[in-house]
């Protein structure tokens, strides 16, 4: 199917060049480049260990040496939202990034990062997810990611917080059997949580392991976490050195993102699931991922998704009961109707723009709209980024009409 047509307005402002998507996809934040807002002090410079905030230093004994904050090198990955709260994490996978876990308030269009209230203490924080009982859940990967210089601080943890009180509620290490080598904390990026309001004790939680192939299950009642392994986890060798923008991308990225349908009569889901390195989603009962047996034997092949259709995270409308991709291979968000096959002529390109939708790092649902955080990853892996030109973004569209015209579109 021919993508969606894009209405591109180009002006001139400033010296500036910005270019705008159709009017299903709004804008609500942007930045240049991260700023930080420490108790009323603004942070939109690079800093030394001598103008730090009192009650920001970490277990970062390693990093004593380097600048507090080295403004360039902050890169928002992972989001949530919250009210009128917007959580933003930005891991640290270079020096100088003061806070991994922050939020803003959207009054403003690029405003500065405050650290999350009592996460002082968290090294490294990609995409956190919040559940059905107002708690934000994470993984705290204990990694600084400095490359020629990777330590691992702390164990990697479960993290919960309260959104009521804003205080921690949990802290589990992961254990010794969910980890594979030295690799593993890296490659726990996301996390998906599976409760209903009114079981907010029995919950569960399905984390990737993008970086050794796995999946780790965590039972909050039961407080214990296990590892699953299937060769559905694993990367396709047929689907690398895709391009984005130009540059050719050779991650070898397993499995990135576990989307939850809504649940049936006995309160189990069916959970989609890809690694970003492919093309296909599989499918598994929620029943068999609790159970801490193996799931060979249950696992699915949803289908194909077509060529060019490597995505990220991904999460579910149960109103349309449509899947949303954020498809950093065409710098679009893709859609698939889950009561559908999955073939490529049923997964449609709702939206794309490959300035403002160029690599989008992190997708969320939240009612009837979807959320999408984009930051320019090959860009500032593989080249530069323009420091005077808008590089992130924050946008968010109504699901009814992103897919309108494409297959995913319910036909009365």
């Amino acid at each position: 199917m021919m993508n969606r047509i894009i209405l591109c307005l180009l002006i001139i402002f400033n010296n500036e060049c910005q270019s705008f998507t159709n009017d299903n996809i709004r804008e609500v934040l942007a930045w240049k480049q991260i700023s930080y807002d420490f108790n009323g002090v603004i942070y939109n410079e690079d800093s030394n260990f001598e103008k730090r905030p009192n009650g920001l230093h970490f277990q970062q004994d390693a990093l004593d040496f380097e600048k507090f904050f080295i403004q360039y090198n902050n890169v928002p990955v992972g989001f949530e939202v919250y009210g009128n709260k917007v959580i933003i994490t930005v891991p640290r996978r270079r020096y100088g990034i003061p806070s991994t876990l922050n939020y803003v308030e959207t009054s403003t269009k690029s405003p500065a990062l405050k650290p999350f209230p009592n996460s002082a203490n968290l090294v490294s924080v990609y995409r956190p997810r919040i559940d059905a009982c107002h708690r934000l859940w994470m993984v705290d990967t204990g990694l600084l990611e400095i490359p020629g210089n990777r330590t691992q601080v702390q164990k990697p943890a479960i993290v919960i917080y309260d959104l009521r009180t804003d205080r921690q509620i949990l802290r589990y290490e992961l254990k010794d059997t969910d980890l594979v080598n030295e690799r593993t904390p890296g490659g726990l990026t996301s996390i998906t949580v599976d409760v209903t309001s009114d079981k907010c004790e029995d919950a569960f939680a399905y984390i990737n392991d993008l970086a050794t192939d796995g999946m780790v299950v965590f039972s909050l009642k039961s407080r214990s976490s296990w590892r699953l392994s299937h060769p559905s986890f694993v990367h396709d060798e047929m689907s690398l050195n895709f391009t984005i923008g130009g540059y050719v991308i050779n991650w070898r990225d397993g499995l990135f993102s576990i989307a939850l349908s809504e649940p049936d009569a006995k309160g189990h889901r069916t959970a989609f699931y890809h690694p970003l390195v492919s093309p296909l989603e599989f499918t598994v009962n929620t029943k068999f991922l609790q159970s801490g047996n193996p799931i060979d034997k249950h696992v699915k092949v949803a289908g194909t998704k077509g060529a060019n259709t490597q995505s990220g995270s991904h999460d579910y409308h149960a109103g349309t009961k449509t899947l949303l991709y954020a498809n950093v291979a065409q710098d679009a968000i893709l859609c698939w109707r889950v009561d559908n096959k999955m073939a490529p002529e049923n997964v449609g390109v709702a939206v794309q723009d490959h300035e403002k939708l160029a690599y989008i790092s992190d997708l969320k649902v939240i009612g009837d709209d979807v959320w999408v955080l984009v930051n320019q990853m090959h860009v500032f892996v593989y080249s530069a980024l323009s420091v005077k030109n808008y590089n992130f973004y924050l946008h968010k569209a109504n699901v009814y009409d992103l897919i309108k015209n494409t297959p995913c579109e319910k036909k009365i």
